[in-house]
């Protein structure tokens, strides 16, 4: 939950509660957003202030990251913690006269919300520019976690991550300052992305270390699996590691953890009969319960939640962005994807707090959970990416609206160096690291592989790849990459037609099917192309 105020919800019939008017809480001026003056088009409707508004969400991406390279204070003494940036320690940032204060937030530490979130950020803007210096701020504060922050083989939960720590600790030990939780309390799910995150930067890495933590996190989840039904979930949302008490035994936010699972069946490593019985488990769940019943029960890292009727956007967003990528995974996936959407649209964008809107100059803005309807970047970008990836599927322009809008309104979340505001129209909350500079921005690149049109118009960029990429090089009319998956797809936007593209050395045709690639002119002399692999390896787009 993003607060450092407590704030009470008393109805949650709250359409009457949404303002009429724009609300701001950074200006006095009814005109602006943030730091920003608003630019509407010839409907009225919000465009992005960052011009032209053909660069605007390139812009926005690099000046999030640019941000974390070049303007985050170190730590609070004293030595060794002051020798690391703000967000090793702390989950967000305090703002003074346009700046980062060197007193961080004293809130918590998200350790299982920070590591997923900004590694998929990350290897994405990788693939997206070719810049491997996110790369390497992502893998040392993943290893740092690794270092300080596993439970030892003798716990009920061994090898296990821990997903919170008090702020300004540098050995992760848990979130028991504000007296929710005790010491060695977890949350089961975001172990699971954590899980994720390690073993893809093992394929990215090499490193054997990633290997072994995200082994070790995966032979506990399947040791633990059980059948869940609508009151318990295949693991507990919440467990005390060290005696193996359960604290909150529903929750929903369980794709990280499956695709785990999934990776390592696919790569025939560990225990893989067992992973497969903990997959079945979770999908069988998953399509049960929350898919039908619309509890989709997660807190987050500070919330004390215990409730199998609690609702909360990040985990339906989370499994409807998988099914999107994976349809198999859902039979009935074209009936559900729009009540998700819905779901959202009905529970977080007309519910607000009172005073707050629901819609700003054509946008959507989304809130969080239940107990915390404040409207918030990530959440609005996690929306208007379902929204592109459901036109990308259907055609249906009204999606592709509902995106444009809401992606457009999360640029103005930003300064013009890339200091972000996770929640402009809201007071009282804090703009946290892990939202801000990981799962917010790392929404735009499946909206740009759903709706390429909104890249940079003459210049060649993996949009999205479902697959950890590597060795990214880009030239004029050549564009390169290794694979680390056996199967996958890459959405590209190319300022030149192929020639040809070869898959280690053999050419790749040129078909719809589900065996080669796709192209597909945007005019002006760009082409969007779509890669479908059943072999990994070296690609080369020429």
């Amino acid at each position: 939950m993003r607060k450092t105020i407590l704030l009470v919800i008393s109805c949650f019939t709250a359409t009457a509660l949404c303002a009429q008017q724009p609300s701001n809480r950074y200006s006095d001026k009814p005109d602006s957003i943030a730091t920003h003056k608003v630019v509407l088009d010839d409907q009225s409707k919000l465009i992005s202030w960052i011009q032209p508004q053909s660069r605007a969400y390139d812009v926005f991406l690099r000046q999030r990251w640019n941000f974390i390279k070049t303007a985050v204070p170190y730590s609070p003494g004293p030595a060794p913690r002051s020798q690391y940036p703000q967000y090793y320690f702390y989950c967000a940032y305090k703002v003074s006269n346009g700046k980062i204060m060197q007193e961080p937030d004293a809130w918590m530490n998200d350790i299982g919300e920070k590591i997923p979130n900004w590694f998929e950020s990350a290897r994405l803007y990788y693939a997206y520019t070719g810049d491997t210096t996110v790369m390497t701020i992502v893998e040392k504060l993943a290893e740092y976690a690794i270092d300080h922050g596993v439970t030892p083989g003798t716990f009920a939960w061994p090898n296990f991550p821990y997903t919170t720590t008090n702020p300004g600790d540098m050995e992760f030990k848990g979130f028991d300052a504000a007296k929710r939780f005790v010491l060695h309390e977890v949350q089961v799910d975001h172990a699971g992305d954590i899980g994720l995150a390690f073993y893809r930067l093992y394929l990215y890495t090499g490193k054997e270390k990633f290997k072994k933590a995200a082994i070790g996190i995966a032979n506990t989840l399947a040791d633990k699996a059980k059948t869940g039904d609508a009151e318990k979930s295949v693991w507990p949302y919440r467990v005390v590691m060290n005696t193996g008490e359960v604290t909150a035994p529903y929750g929903t936010n369980w794709i990280g953890a499956y695709s785990l699972l999934e990776h390592l069946v696919n790569a025939k490593t560990g225990n893989v009969r067992a992973y497969q019985n903990a997959m079945n488990k979770v999908r069988d769940f998953m399509l049960r319960f929350p898919v039908q019943t619309g509890y989709w029960a997660d807190g987050h890292t500070d919330t004390d939640v215990k409730s199998n009727t609690y609702k909360s956007n990040m985990g339906k967003s989370n499994v409807a962005l998988y099914i999107l990528d994976n349809p198999s995974f859902d039979p009935e996936w074209k009936t559900h994807i729009p009540q998700m959407i819905q779901w959202t649209e009905t529970n977080f964008v007309t519910r607000c707090n009172e005073g707050e809107p629901a819609t700003q100059w054509g946008a959507n803005l989304v809130g969080e959970q239940d107990d915390f309807l404040p409207k918030m970047d990530y959440q609005t970008a996690r929306y208007a990416a379902e929204c592109a990836k459901w036109f990308a599927v259907t055609g249906d322009t009204t999606y592709r609206e509902k995106a444009y809008r809401s992606l457009n309104w999360v640029t103005y979340c930003s300064d013009s160096i890339g200091m972000a505001f996770e929640s402009p129209v809201s007071d009282g909350v804090s703009s946290w690291w892990s939202d801000c500079y990981g799962e917010g921005p790392r929404m735009f690149y499946h909206a740009l592989a759903a709706i390429p049109e909104w890249a940079p118009p003459r210049e060649n960029h993996i949009l999205y790849s479902r697959s950890v990429l590597k060795n990214v090089e880009y030239d004029v009319n050549k564009v390169q990459y290794t694979t680390t998956d056996e199967t996958g797809k890459e959405f590209l936007k190319l300022a030149f037609k192929p020639a040809k593209i070869s898959l280690n050395g053999k050419s790749v045709p040129l078909q719809s099917s589900n065996n080669g690639y796709s192209i597909r002119s945007l005019g002006k002399g760009d082409y969007a192309v779509t890669i479908n692999r059943k072999n990994s390896g070296r690609v080369v787009i020429e």
